[in-house]
């Protein structure tokens, strides 16, 4: 996993693979500034959170681009955040798509 932050911008990008096959084939908005790229085998390849540290300080998201995805995608996308190694950024409760930021101190721990 490679992070890479904007600090002027607040953008967060968590990119979980570097190998070249494994590009993101398909982004997905998961709420207005959260979008999740997968690869063509339905695996996370990028996130990007907008405002990261306003979003950390919300005591729930409200992952309302959920319900514009088909329901087989909808399905898709929350298998793959309830899953490592999203779920240890994102939490999204499938029936209410509210949830929340797992590592708001990400940034914190991985200062270089």
């Amino acid at each position: 996993m490679r992070l890479l932050y904007d600090e002027h911008g607040d953008v967060l990008d968590v990119f979980f693979t570097e190998h070249e096959s494994e590009v993101a084939k398909a982004g997905y908005e998961l709420r207005k500034g959260i979008v999740l790229y997968l690869t063509a085998k339905m695996l996370p390849a990028q996130l990007t959170l907008v405002n990261y540290h306003r979003l950390t300080q919300l005591p729930a998201i409200h992952f309302d681009e959920l319900a514009a995805h088909s329901g087989q995608i909808r399905k898709k996308l929350l298998r793959v955040v309830s899953t490592p190694p999203l779920s240890a950024i994102l939490r999204i409760d499938p029936k209410t798509n509210y949830g929340h930021i797992m590592s708001p101190a990400l940034l914190d721990v991985c200062v270089a």
